[in-house]
């Protein structure tokens, strides 16, 4: 039985067909403010959006997709994401890309680096496996990996020289071994993106250029949010450095709320998508649950909202990111609990759009196009129920997802879904 599941599932998520596509009668979103004329038709070809608009030429033999009475839109971009490591299945690593395509994630960007990740990610290009578009940070750059400046300007020299895209920081490092390794990233045009190191701090970090600030555990450490409830002042003071420095945040909100001020454990084990999920991996995380209400701070995570809002309100920019997969952090479904504490938050539907889509886009600007309905842009596209200005939460109601021009309906999706639900079912 589990063989035969086990091909099913490797025969199924073979690539859907790289075709010409128009999408006809949609209402369009080109971007979070721009809706298109009542009658745009968008053409896709290979991995491009090439027309936008009501009088096109469409050649013939176009695969057409009916959007009537939906909303076509840009794809999610999942900013604080991974890849299964080394040793990983081949199966474990197909189901998690195509978590992420059902979750109308379209862009990946990848903060933990593995030397196999190269391969999946031209495996996914090539055509050979379905998955989103995978921008890639470089192995970590910790206390362990990094124990002196000069190692760690080696490391940067090595893996700007391997074609990463970004490089991560997790905690550890000093501050002559951090400033050493911003000043090598500036000299190679590499970006730095992750944690702020404590010996480290915000300050610092804003003032080396670290491109994004995620999870936010370095501001609560710096103004003491874990010891009293942030006052509008300090609010107002993170705000005002963190805009100076243009600085991109990716608060990983309903993760992070969930590990420094613990969560519902029964309310965590009843979530659906935790079907499609290994379930010894489940059960582990319930009991991680139980181990973080043991040092659970009840006040960080109301300090976390407030920070967040203040963060939006203040025009910083922010970016939509779940840490997936993680403790109850299922790849793709973890953005639908992402914008849900972003709402909690206070965050608008505008704002949530602008961290959905606009400021990904911007980040990655010199690399590719995409996050928005226009020719020359990558063809990543996700069909909803209604508009998303009045909802974001309409981002996670999908009838279909096109990723680098590439369709998944949703009959596709469900019933891929369904094979894995039925796979982990069986373990």
């Amino acid at each position: 039985m589990r063989r035969s599941l086990l091909a099913a599932l490797l025969a199924f998520s073979s690539i859907a067909q790289a075709d010409d596509y128009l999408i006809e009668k949609a209402n369009v979103l080109i971007s979070p403010i721009e809706a298109a004329p009542e009658g745009t038709k968008v053409l896709i070809k290979n991995d491009r959006i090439v027309a936008v608009g009501p009088n096109i030429a469409v050649p013939a033999g176009v695969r057409r997709i009916d959007g009537s009475g939906k909303w076509l839109m840009p794809g999610l971009t999942e900013m604080h994401a991974h890849l299964p490591r080394g040793g990983a299945e081949e199966t474990e690593t197909q189901e998690t890309l195509f978590l992420y395509l059902a979750g109308g994630v379209t862009t990946v960007r990848g903060m933990l680096g593995a030397p196999e990740q190269f391969n999946v990610r031209d495996a996914i290009k090539r055509g050979d496996i379905a998955g989103p578009t995978f921008y890639l940070a470089a192995p970590s750059l910790n206390g362990d990996s990094v124990r002196s400046a000069d190692e760690g300007r080696e490391k940067v020299a090595a893996y700007a020289d391997e074609g990463w895209d970004l490089l991560k920081i997790h905690p550890g490092l000093s501050l002559a071994e951090y400033q050493a390794v911003a000043e090598a990233a500036k000299e190679k045009g590499i970006r730095l993106g992750g944690h702020v190191p404590q010996d480290v701090g915000i300050l610092n970090a804003l003032a080396a250029g670290q491109s994004s600030i995620d999870h936010m555990d370095g501001y609560i450490f710096w103004l003491g949010g874990q010891d009293h409830v942030l006052t509008d002042d300090e609010l107002a003071e993170a705000v005002k450095v963190t805009l100076q420095s243009g600085t991109v945040i990716v608060p990983t909100q309903a993760l992070f709320n969930l590990l420094r001020s613990g969560g519902d454990k029964e309310a965590l084990l009843a979530r659906p998508e935790n079907r499609y999920m290994r379930p010894d991996l489940v059960k582990a995380w319930g009991a991680t649950v139980d181990q973080i209400a043991l040092a659970a701070n009840a006040q960080i995570a109301p300090n976390r909202d407030r920070l967040l809002k203040a963060f939006a309100d203040g025009g910083v920019k922010i970016a939509l990111g779940s840490d997936a997969p993680q403790i109850f952090s299922v790849p793709g479904f973890s953005i639908v609990r992402e914008i849900e504490a972003m709402r909690h938050a206070g965050m608008t539907d505008a704002q949530i759009l602008e961290a959905a889509l606009t400021v990904p886009a911007a980040y990655f600007k010199d690399q590719d196009c995409f996050g928005v309905v226009k020719a020359t842009c990558r063809a990543d596209l996700i069909l909803v129920d209604v508009d998303p200005r009045s909802d974001a939460m309409a981002m996670t109601r999908l009838s279909g997802v096109m990723a680098a021009g590439r369709w998944y309906s949703r009959e596709r999706i469900d019933s891929e879904l369904a094979l894995i639900a039925e796979r982990h079912a069986s373990e």
